[in-house]
């Protein structure tokens, strides 16, 4: 369950960082860094101050999955995901709690 949410929560983050690059007309590289940063920043910032090595990402390939298709999704279905903003929003904000 806690696995199936920290993945809820990446895919939102995701999702809000390939928003935020979308706006600014990036290409599909800088899309996918920019949700990527978005996406594991935080966990990474938090697993290197409490000095749990290997960060969460590394050592889970899943989650470097879910959020390469996220914000590949999020690119090619931007049109749906911009009405769906305040929602997105609100997971993100539930995946950093």
């Amino acid at each position: 369950m806690l696995h199936a949410l920290f993945l809820l929560g990446l895919v939102a983050e995701g999702m809000t960082g390939a928003l935020a690059a979308g706006r600014r007309r990036m290409d599909l590289f800088g899309v996918v860094i920019i949700a990527s940063a978005t996406a594991i920043g935080g966990g990474t910032l938090r697993d290197v101050m409490i000095g749990n090595l290997p960060v969460n990402w590394l050592r889970d390939s899943v989650a470097t999955t879910v959020i390469f298709c996220s914000a590949l999704s999020t690119l090619f279905f931007n049109p749906y995901f911009k009405k769906l903003t305040i929602t997105l929003f609100l997971f993100d904000a539930l995946g950093l709690g």
